[in-house]
């Protein structure tokens, strides 16, 4: 992989003078050149006043706009925090996925650090039909875990049409399972009318295996393959990067694959034909945190991953951290994620916290 050049999408200019946070960052391409990047903003990394921006380049990720909210904020009585996820469908219109946090008590943050659990959520998406300058309203999507749900994900628009993307539950803020500790594969194949979360797209015997921050793509022969960032909730063990393969359009899926990377959160490209690329966060029991890369090729049903290769470092030492309940505290980069533009550019995003400051990335490599 060969890096041609980095950015941000964005980074507080004046951090003396107001907080403004940038996390989660996704980009797709609306026209060669033309990209548009999602991101969550806020006063802090977990602030009641989280909600989904969006920034423009014209340059093919090189500079970015002036971030701009995607979406008007609800006029309810309870305060909503969101983070979703761009997809260009193939009729032109952009879809927003994502999900929105209750913060009825502005006091508390996103997770209760003495039982691992979170505050309640729906599941959402909108759409826009001007290249992101106007959206619909948060239209909710019903899920398994009803309420406690991770969405982190965009959409794929797979092969038969239909929109599709990995989902988790998560614990209650008791701490309390709210469903089956696995991934489901949520699906609509009617452009977002109906959806359907029957299928388990990763599983561990053990039922204590979460499977957050996953991602997915789908090969040219059709296979569905999805990552995802493993910990043993009970016994706090954290696991390498799995991944499941579906060769039956997402019906279901293989057990987990280890992908022999001891990461966190990951993500996952289709190059074509049947290689792909996967990033993978590594924070944690390293003496070399960063961004690490495996070129791979998935054939007869079967994955082959490279070796690893650090593709980025962050410019400060990382701390480590071994309790569990202490995640949202202890992140300080992550969230990887690529997309293969029109002139064959791979184009990486993630996040980085550096001198208390969230900023949100963006590097191009030729492969």
């Amino acid at each position: 992989m060969k890096q041609l050049f980095s950015s941000f999408i964005y980074e507080n200019p004046l951090p003396q003078l107001r907080a403004r946070q940038s996390a989660f960052p996704n980009v797709c391409e609306i026209a060669p050149s033309h990209l548009l990047a999602a991101h969550q903003m806020g006063e802090a990394f977990e602030s009641v006043d989280g909600a989904t921006y969006v920034s423009e380049s014209t340059d093919g990720g090189r500079s970015w706009s002036a971030p701009r909210r995607a979406c008007a904020p609800d006029e309810g009585e309870v305060p909503l925090s969101d983070c979703a996820k761009l997809t260009r469908l193939p009729d032109g219109r952009l879809v927003l996925f994502g999900y929105e946090l209750y913060r009825e008590d502005p006091e508390l943050p996103l997770s209760n650090a003495q039982t691992g659990g979170l505050l309640t959520d729906r599941v959402f998406y909108a759409l826009s039909a001007d290249n992101g300058r106007t959206w619909t309203r948060h239209i909710e999507v019903p899920t398994a875990w009803n309420g406690h749900t991770e969405a982190s994900a965009p959409l794929t628009v797979l092969q038969d049409g239909s929109w599709a993307t990995p989902i988790a539950g998560f614990p209650r803020w008791d701490g309390s399972a709210a469903g089956r500790t696995c991934g489901r594969l949520l699906r609509s194949t009617d452009c977002g009318r109906s959806w359907n979360d029957d299928a388990v797209c990763m599983a561990f015997p053990s039922d204590t295996v979460a499977c957050y921050e996953q991602r997915m793509c789908q090969t040219d022969s059709g296979v569905i393959a999805v990552i995802a960032w493993n910990e043993d909730l009970v016994s706090g063990k954290r696991l390498n990067n799995h991944i499941a393969l579906s060769v039956d359009g997402g019906h279901t899926f293989s057990a987990p694959i280890d992908t022999g990377v001891g990461g966190q959160s990951a993500g996952i490209l289709s190059l074509g034909a049947e290689r792909i690329l996967t990033l993978h966060a590594v924070r944690r029991d390293t003496d070399r945190p960063g961004i690490y890369a495996c070129i791979g090729e998935i054939t007869g049903g079967e994955l082959h991953l490279g070796t690893p290769e650090c593709v980025w470092q962050p410019n400060v030492p990382m701390t480590r951290d071994t309790h569990m309940a202490g995640i949202f505290s202890f992140l300080k980069f992550g969230q990887p994620g690529a997309v293969r533009l029109s002139d064959g550019t791979v184009l990486m995003t993630h996040w980085i916290c550096e001198d208390g400051c969230y900023k949100t990335c963006t590097t191009a490599f030729q492969i």
